[in-house]
Formats: C-alpha cells, sequence, structure tokens
C-alpha cells in the first residue's frame, strides 16, 4: 500500500512532526512515551524524513508533554468512568488508543476536516471514538457535545496557535459543562511566540504561534487551577543521558523555564 499523500500547511502541518518525534522516542532505548502507534502510522504517510529531523531535540518536550496529559486522562476517566472526553486538535494523535477508556465513556476526536480525513485513512479506530471534522472554535460542533456529562476537555498543541478570541471562545464553552469537568492543556511564554514564528521551519510549515500563556481565571471565573506544571521539570524528570541535564539546567532559568507550561483548570468546586 502506498503511502498516504499529506497536503497540510500552517499549524495542521505540526502533526507529522509530533508524529516523527514520538516514534523517535519509542525506538530509542529509554522512551518517555513509548507510543506504539507511531511508526506504524508514520510508515502510512508520506513525509520527509531529513526535514522532520530538525526537529528532533524537541523529542522530549514533546513526548514529556503528551505523557503528563495521558495520566490527566487516566485519571479524569478513573474519576469519572462515565464521562465524555473531548480530544481537540487531534491530529494523528493515538491517545484513545493508547489508553484503557471505561466502558462507559465517550471520546471524540476533534480536528479540521482534511485532518480528520486523513485520520479515518491511517488509524482503524474503534465505533466508540467519535471524529468529528470540524474546527475546535467551530461552535456548531458542540452540539454534539453531552451537556449533562462531566467533560476533559484536552487540547495538546492546539492553543498556541489560534487568534487569542477563538482560545477564549473555546474556554467559555468549557467554563459552561458540568461542574467537575476538566480543561488540560499546553502554552507557550508571549515571548517565546516572536522566535518560534521566526525560525526556519515554522515559516516553511506556515505554521506560527498567535496566543501566549495567561492566567485564564480572570477571564473565566468558573476556572480554578489545579495544576501548572514546567515542561522543563517534566523534561529533566523523564529524559536520560545528556538531555535530563539540559532540561534541569533550563529549569533553573527563570526565562527558560517559563517558556511552555501544561495546565488543568476544573469547572466549579475544586472538590
Amino acid at each position: 500500500m502506498s503511502p498516504e499523500p499529506v497536503d497540510l500547511r500552517g499549524s495542521e502541518a505540526t502533526l507529522l512532526m509530533t508524529l516523527f518525534l514520538r516514534d523517535r522516542d519509542a525506538r530509542s532505548a529509554h522512551p518517555v512515551l513509548g507510543d506504539r502507534f507511531a511508526g506504524e502510522v508514520l510508515a502510512r504517510v508520506q513525509h520527509d524524513p531529513r526535514a522532520l529531523g530538525r526537529f528532533s531535540s524537541d523529542t522530549v518536550t514533546v513526548c514529556a508533554r503528551a505523557r503528563r496529559l495521558d495520566e490527566w486522562a487516566l485519571a479524569f476517566l478513573g474519576e469519572h468512568p462515565a464521562g465524555q472526553v473531548l480530544h481537540l486538535g487531534c491530529g494523528l494523535d493515538s491517545r484513545p488508543l493508547r489508553l484503557a477508556r471505561p466502558a462507559g465513556s465517550r471520546w471524540l476526536d476533534v480536528d479540521l476536516p482534511e485532518v480528520a480525513d486523513l485520520r479515518r485513512r491511517v488509524y482503524d479506530l474503534p465505533d466508540d471514538v467519535e471524529l468529528v471534522g470540524a474546527s475546535a472554535a467551530d461552535p456548531a460542533w458542540w452540539e454534539r457535545v453531552d451537556a449533562d456529562r462531566p467533560t476533559l476537555v484536552l487540547a495538546e498543541g492546539l492553543f498556541m496557535y489560534l487568534p487569542p478570541a477563538d482560545v477564549h471562545a473555546i474556554v467559555d464553552r468549557v467554563a459552561g459543562l458540568p461542574a467537575g469537568s476538566v480543561l488540560a492543556f499546553d502554552a507557550v511564554a508571549g515571548w517565546t511566540m516572536p522566535l518560534a514564528n521566526a525560525t526556519p521551519g515554522f515559516r516553511e510549515m506556515g505554521a506560527r504561534f498567535r496566543w501566549g500563556d495567561e492566567d485564564l481565571r480572570a477571564r473565566h471565573p468558573t476556572l480554578h487551577e489545579l495544576d501548572d506544571v514546567r515542561v522543563t521539570a517534566l523534561g529533566a524528570r523523564a529524559a536520560s543521558g545528556a538531555w535530563r541535564w539540559v532540561y534541569a539546567a533550563c529549569d533553573v532559568v527563570p526565562v527558560l523555564r517559563d517558556a511552555m507550561h501544561l495546565h488543568r483548570y476544573v469547572v466549579g468546586s475544586r472538590s
């Protein structure tokens, strides 16, 4: 079978980079995430290993981020076995296959129509995973969300690519979900945005950071923060060899340790 053609631009093009790094991690001696599906899917899509290889230094960052979000997803489903997960900007992520999901739970993968179409072609997803071809910021698809279920909203590698108005529109919808619902996402510091946007890799893909990290509670008072995790700290614990020392060194330099954070907010009371 010939590899599937991929013609994506902008932030959607980064899904190949993420897939490449997860495969690289899975084939390493000491995997951080160990995504056994990444290599199988990467082999099914057309890609340029040399072009993607320039992002290799981000392997630990990408995989440590994914592992922590996996852990938060499992914790949520353990507490709410009949809950639902909205996997926004799912790309070619294997998360619904990696995680053991309770039989009574509901899972929605959401991404742009062209990405959803590619996802259908390269994954054999189980029947209980609903794939929605739409922008996460499009209000129309939110009609498919069960408004009575506690909900986990995962947005990995998504918000930084959206205009601020779209980020807040999504968070507004999350804030209206039942108490106990959770929003988990990663965010980059504002100072990283012009630097990332100027890199050759981003320019060639047409990708661009548009939104920088901010405290969402001022605008969305029904949200309470559960976790604020530095990715450098995750990397220092997860990496092996010299990379562990690189991340540990970055984690003691304020401007570097604040470059990317993982956040987890709960709707309503902390309890």
